[in-house]
């Protein structure tokens, strides 16, 4: 069946849906006890399912169970939050038996999580109750089937919810194909796929043709993900002969186990209280493809030059104090791994700058110093303007294409208030698939449970003391144990060709003076700025002659500094004829460094271009010239 024809059945089947249930009648009656209630496929909207909680639903096409459109479920703060339907109780009587099926897929959690599908109601006492009604498990990109046909809605329920929730976690994740229906009434779907080494076709039982798919898919590849991991019966990374032979040694008898890789972090104990334990794991917004990280570990182990670096604003750059996390952390990391010297730090944190300000210092502060596990912290600097998510887009990618293949984890703070960029970052790690640490989440779930109170974490509005700090610190700690268990073992990464926002810029950097060719100040005089290469000052009442040059590439950013309510001036930016606006007084500044923007296009070619002020009798500070190549 072509997309169009089901997208033309599908609004079809909502129409019918609405005028069913106008009419207070069951959509489809196949038999007494095959009445369909609702049968909700997403192809043309939400049909009456709502966010529970802090969640938020919207149409997804990436990857739907069939049809076009699934269900996404994003932006959710705790396990409960998720997808709710209220169900018509003249329809879905109290005491009444039905059938309830869903199917649901995540690719944002672990290596495997367990979804719930649960009946909320108001009792004759009215209190409002939590009934289960079905349960599965499922690996990460397998859509899983959550069904139970003889569930029977409590005789003095009324005001009921069916909804759908995780065990654990606060990923996204997508439903499709919920179906209401009569008691007994079988509903198709994907059953429930769990990882059992060795059983590549996922029948429940290792057999011959498990051998068969594992040798094929050493000879021509294999079909997908999911066989590939529960080819590597001895959980070594790779799919080789050697799990070939495991499997035929267990067939004939030899073996009645695979071998389990030793892993001591497998069995590693935590100290820290319950709910500390709770704490870190709740900061865990994703675990992500862990394949970098652990090969840097590796790296680090074997006694090679390993180099952690942190980029971000205030909140990184710690004062350059040694009680800042990223000292902390950098601490953990080289003791931990480290076999002496080897592991080096690097703290890139500049106060008060974005993710654009940093896209254009990575190159020159962490990336051409071969950075090979990279922290990157801008969420309460950054805004929800496109710039801003663009920038932040392309810093991940540019981090991410570096030649040593550096692992690129995102953290996420909060101010007091609970200003924060997280679910427009999330996002972007989520097309990643890396890491992402939220101490948002931590925090926020942590102050409602009343684990932590605000002084316990922050300092002022934005920043964290040095017991704030040390909480940062222990969540980073508990993540590095955590992506090194089995369980969460990636074998390999590649970078996606999608994105969110778009990362067009992420070959954007300061470009050398000597890379820009017919250079002339004009009225900028040569100044300095500590963290930049190099700086030029406008003074009022100068000559207004523009700084002209020519260079090769895609675009062009000005870093500048940039205040709020001062008099700063207007820096009119022209390239090749196009001409734009930077203003120095900008919404969101404190007087240290910006960037904008100043002209983009598709392809690569000779831009020339020209900086002038649009008024002489104001001030304006350049603290570099950044090119998109």
């Amino acid at each position: 069946m072509s997309k169009k024809l089901k997208k033309f059945l599908s609004s079809s089947f909502a129409l019918l849906t609405a005028l069913s249930m106008t009419a207070g009648m069951p959509l489809f009656t196949s038999s007494a006890d095959e009445s369909f209630y609702f049968m909700d496929h997403f192809e043309d909207g939400n049909h009456s399912w709502t966010g529970r909680g802090a969640a938020k639903l919207q149409l997804d096409s990436s990857d739907p169970y069939d049809g076009v459109n699934s269900l996404l479920v994003s932006g959710r703060t705790a396990a409960w939050n998720g997808a709710m339907k209220e169900l018509d109780m003249t329809l879905f009587k109290p005491g009444g038996t039905y059938s309830f099926s869903c199917n649901a897929m995540q690719n944002a959690g672990g290596s495997s999580e367990t979804f719930y599908m649960k009946l909320q109601y108001v009792d004759a006492s009215g209190t409002t109750k939590y009934d289960p009604i079905a349960e599965a498990t499922t690996m990460k990109g397998e859509w899983v089937q959550l069904a139970n046909s003889e569930y029977t809605i409590p005789s003095d329920a009324s005001s009921a919810f069916l909804y759908i929730e995780t065990a654990e976690g606060t990923f996204d994740f997508l439903i499709d194909n919920a179906v209401g229906a009569g008691e007994a009434t079988e509903i198709e779907g994907p059953g429930e796929k769990k990882l059992k080494y060795g059983d590549v076709d996922y029948d429940g039982i290792i057999n011959i043709p498990d051998l068969c798919l594992v040798k094929d898919g050493l000879v021509n590849g294999f079909s997908d993900t999911s066989q590939k991991v529960a080819a590597d019966c001895n959980r070594d990374g790779k799919n080789d002969a050697e799990d070939a032979i495991l499997i035929q040694q267990y067939l004939l008898g030899l073996i009645d186990e695979f071998p389990k890789p030793d892993n001591v972090w497998d069995n590693y104990q935590e100290t820290a209280t319950p709910q500390m334990q709770k704490f870190y794991s709740d900061s865990i917004y994703q675990m992500g493809n862990t394949a970098r990280l652990r090969q840097k570990v590796e790296q680090a182990e074997s006694g090679k030059e390993t180099t952690v670096a942190y980029i971000g604003g205030s909140i990184t750059e710690g004062n350059g104090l040694d009680t800042c996390y990223a000292k902390r952390s950098y601490n953990y990391f080289a003791q931990t791994f480290g076999t002496g010297n080897n592991v080096k730090y690097i703290n890139a944190g500049l106060s008060g700058t974005s993710s654009v300000v940093g896209l254009m210092r990575a190159k020159n502060d962490i990336l051409n110093k071969n950075a090979d596990v990279i922290f990157i912290e801008f969420s309460v600097n950054d805004h929800p303007e496109e710039i801003y998510k663009k920038s932040f887009e392309s810093l991940v990618k540019q981090c991410l294409s570096q030649p040593n293949d550096p692992a690129v984890i995102i953290l996420i703070t909060r101010s007091k208030g609970g200003y924060s960029m997280q679910e427009q970052m999330v996002k972007v790690g989520q097309n990643f698939n890396v890491p992402i640490i939220s101490m948002d989440t931590a925090l926020t779930k942590a102050f409602e449970s009343g684990t932590l109170k605000k002084e316990d974490y922050f300092s002022d509005e934005y920043h964290p003391h040095a017991a704030g700090n040390a909480l940062i610190s222990d969540c980073i700690s508990y993540f590095y144990r955590q992506a090194l268990k089995t369980e969460n073992m990636s074998t390999e990464y590649t970078i996606p060709g999608t994105s969110v926002y778009g990362s067009e810029y992420y070959t954007g950097t300061i470009i050398p003076l000597n890379e820009l060719t017919n250079f002339n100040a004009g009225s900028f005089q040569t100044s300095s700025h500590p963290r930049f290469p190099y700086a030029f000052n406008f003074q009022k009442g100068s000559a207004n002659n523009p700084m002209t040059f020519r260079t090769q590439g895609k675009g062009i950013f000005i870093v500048y500094k940039s205040n709020q309510n001062s008099s700063l001036g207007i820096l009119d930016v022209t390239v090749n004829g196009k001409k734009s606006s930077i203003n120095g007084n900008r919404k969101y500044a404190w007087g240290g460094p910006e960037s904008d923007c100043a002209y983009f296009q598709n392809t690569s070619g000779e831009l020339n271009v020209s900086l002038k002020m649009q008024n002489a009798g104001t001030d304006f500070s350049i603290w570099g010239i950044g090119v998109v190549k």
